[in-house]
């Protein structure tokens, strides 16, 4: 009688450990799309798992504009891009680049604040001012708290699909010009005619997605 009782003790714990084998954590899909039996993605599944591009969509195409005072070589970029419902530009501060002109290539004039003009089918905004990032501010700066990038929707403009042109322009920095070009800090001014600003513009039209 004891060797039975003892045989089916053993062959209850067979059974339950056959059934504990196969567990929910080993089955359900976790929130990446992932799951300890199937490593890969779901099909359709977009692994991201901060949701900032749900449908991955390609990033909006980037430039870097290189804007100039209104007397000098380059006052202005423009831009062409297509779309018919979506147009947004987000503009980023960058470091002073050299001058373009022949025989000073090799000048940099600097500031830490800029600002420019964005227009799009008539429409016309200005950036606030935007710091340039990793460069030390002065005490009295201008953008001291200022974000490095802005984004402009123009999306309210779209008159229907087609060509769009984006123009920057109107650049205004923090150089000290009037006291010693080879510095920055002061009050927010025109650029001058040969100085040169810099900003990375990244425009998002339909079918992009764009960072924010």
């Amino acid at each position: 009688m004891k060797t039975f009782k003892i045989l089916s003790v053993l062959a209850s714990l067979v059974v339950l450990s056959a059934c504990g084998s196969n567990s929910t954590r080993d089955t359900t899909t976790s929130s990446s799309g992932l799951s300890a039996a199937n490593p890969t993605p779901t099909p359709g599944f977009v692994n991201n798992n901060n949701n900032s591009n749900p449908y991955n969509l390609p990033q909006a195409q980037e430039r870097v504009a290189e804007i100039s005072g209104t007397n000098g070589p380059q006052p202005s970029q423009s831009y062409s891009v297509n779309t018919s419902y979506t147009l947004k530009v987000k503009v980023t501060a960058l470091a002073a680049p050299h001058l373009t002109i022949p025989g000073y290539t090799n000048w940099v004039f600097p500031y830490a604040c800029m600002r420019v003009r964005v227009t799009v089918n008539g429409t016309v905004q200005a950036t606030q001012l935007l710091k340039v990032a990793d460069v030390p501010q002065a005490q009295n700066s201008p953008c001291a708290n200022s974000p490095s990038s802005q984004i402009l929707d123009f999306s309210n403009a779209m008159t229907g699909a087609g060509s769009v042109t984006v123009t920057i322009n109107n650049a205004e920095y923090d150089n000290c010009r009037y006291s010693n070009p080879m510095t920055y800090g002061c009050g927010m001014s025109a650029v001058w005619q040969n100085h040169m600003v810099a900003a990375n513009v990244a425009i998002q039209n339909d079918g992009t997605y764009l960072a924010p």
